[in-house]
């Protein structure tokens, strides 16, 4: 026997896999099974994306949704397309209007390569400071700014073409573990809760979110018996109950169940059946889905009939995805960009001190992810205004170089120089770490005794999802704008050709 309903997303990783075509033969091979729902997407370059979206649509023969995580532009998956301020930066400087220009300018990129549902926005409220997984991902503090915030995103998606997923409900940003290698615990009591992580959910599913993404972590407030939300009927159940009259429409999302937090009692295919349990519809991103679909094939009779409930649910939504693309014209080219770049120039006036503005000597860039595109900017801007600059990536096992000169190509300061350390750092799943990497925090340390040594003065600024404990400026997010506000606060003489490309105007 094997599963008829769609009820399964399957992840391509064009981002990590060895063959990519073999990777894309595999999920068009999957597109036409009836058990899938969706796709969830990694990397990948934009034409490859685009003709792979286009052939597993026409293999699935019937509406599919293809979906990524882009809290940060579409670029923060797919190369070639634009990145843009994480919600850190926008809950610190933005406006609802910029937030809902960053979405749908998030929408039209995504639209481009033929991807309809964007897993965005977190509407996490961010509580806990050393929060190993949320850090830049959240908009901040406030429940009600990320609400507004969250919201007009949600409304810029909207309105370019796709459809959004809010999570991780019901609110991931009071934990201190991170999901993808145990189970958080959330102990507020229910009227923390209710004052704090759901305002923006309550917010968000009074009608403007058509998705919902759970969380895997444990409420007891809300569910006693310390079940995660994933796999709980009363906190599913209050999620649709936020939803009011739309409830029957809301597509609630298993977050991926390839994570520590959703497997603590069986496998894969287990987890999916306790999920759909709850109450879930969709079952994301299990690493072997085959085996999922057959487990789910032998269901009881009471757990069928709410699978096919879940089932039209995920064809409504598929449905409403594909209309979208049909009847919604794609925006123009550059939409966003301008509201990107001045949440970025406020951003840094609000937070660099006239006395740390002056122009550097040397800037050191010191990226702890290693995205291809970090520095960039800042090197453009540099080399035009003849300053010496440098990129170092700290080695994954912490290992320092004897000579950091030779190394990694840095220049050598005069008494008295003043150079610019700007470290760079993501919230990622392995760091165990709500800022940079140990052996990141390290290479700064290193750099900065080494000028220390040579008589140079330096400031660092740090572009990171928490300020460290050892001082200098602080902007929460990276991105090519931010690294253009930086520019133009060091070297102001460079003129507008340095800007990202249509920020000088709304598009």
């Amino acid at each position: 026997m094997s599963l008829d309903l769609p009820l399964i997303v399957p992840a391509i990783r064009l981002d990590t896999c060895a063959d990519a075509a073999a990777e894309i033969q595999t999920a068009l091979d999957r597109a036409a099974q009836p058990w899938l729902a969706g796709f969830i997407l990694f990397g990948g370059e934009a034409s490859q994306v685009r003709e792979m979206t286009a052939g597993l649509r026409r293999a699935a023969g019937r509406p599919i949704f293809i979906a990524s995580d882009m809290e940060r532009g579409a670029g923060q998956q797919v190369e070639g397309l634009r990145r843009l301020p994480p919600y850190g930066l926008v809950g610190l400087a933005g406006t609802p209007e910029e937030a809902a220009a960053l979405g749908a300018a998030t929408a039209a990129d995504a639209r481009s390569v033929g991807i309809d549902v964007l897993f965005a926005p977190s509407v996490d409220v961010r509580s806990v400071m050393d929060n190993p997984i949320l850090g830049n991902r959240s908009f901040g503090y406030d429940p009600h700014r990320v609400a507004l915030l969250g919201a007009a995103v949600c409304d810029g998606i909207l309105h370019a073409g796709a459809l959004p997923v809010a999570k991780h409900f019901p609110g991931h940003g009071a934990t201190s573990t991170d999901s993808h290698d145990g189970v958080p615990v959330v102990r507020a009591d229910r009227s923390e809760l209710e004052q704090r992580d759901l305002v923006p959910f309550a917010h968000l599913l009074a009608g403007v979110v058509p998705g919902l993404m759970t969380a895997h972590v444990a409420f007891p407030a809300l569910d006693d018996t310390g079940t995660i939300a994933t796999f709980s009927e009363p906190i599913v159940a209050h999620a649709r109950a936020l939803a009011g009259e739309h409830a029957d429409d809301l597509l609630i999302f298993t977050d991926a169940l390839l994570m520590t937090g959703a497997l603590q009692d069986g496998g894969e295919a287990e987890a999916a059946a306790r999920a759909l349990r709850a109450g879930c519809d969709v079952c994301l991103y299990p690493t072997d889905p085959e085996a999922v679909a057959a487990h789910l094939a032998d269901a009881p009779a009471d757990l069928r009939a709410s699978m096919e409930t879940s089932a039209q649910r995920v064809r409504t939504f598929s449905d409403g995805a594909a209309w979208l693309a049909e009847h919604v014209e794609p925006l123009g080219e550059g939409v966003g960009d301008h509201a990107a770049y001045e949440i970025a120039q406020r951003a840094v006036r609000m937070t660099v001190r006239h006395q740390d503005s002056g122009a550097p000597d040397a800037v050191i860039v010191i990226d702890d992810d290693g995205i291809e595109d970090r520095g960039q900017g800042l090197r453009a801007r540099a080399d035009k205004a003849a300053v010496p600059y440098a990129y170092v990536r700290p080695a994954a096992d912490g290992a320092l170089p004897e000579d950091l000169m030779a190394a990694w190509a840095l220049p050598e300061p005069a008494v008295d120089d003043h150079v610019v350390l700007v470290a760079m750092a993501s919230a990622r799943a392995w760091k165990h770490s709500a800022s940079m990497s140990a052996p990141g925090q390290a290479v700064v340390e290193a750099l900065a005794a080494w000028l220390r040594a040579r008589g140079a003065s330096h400031a660092t600024v740090w572009l990171t999802p928490c300020p460290p404990a050892a001082g200098g400026i602080h902007l929460p997010g990276t991105g090519p704008h931010l690294e253009a506000a930086l520019s133009d606060l060091f070297f102001p003489w460079a003129d507008e050709a340095d800007l990202p490309a249509g920020s000088d105007e709304e598009a």
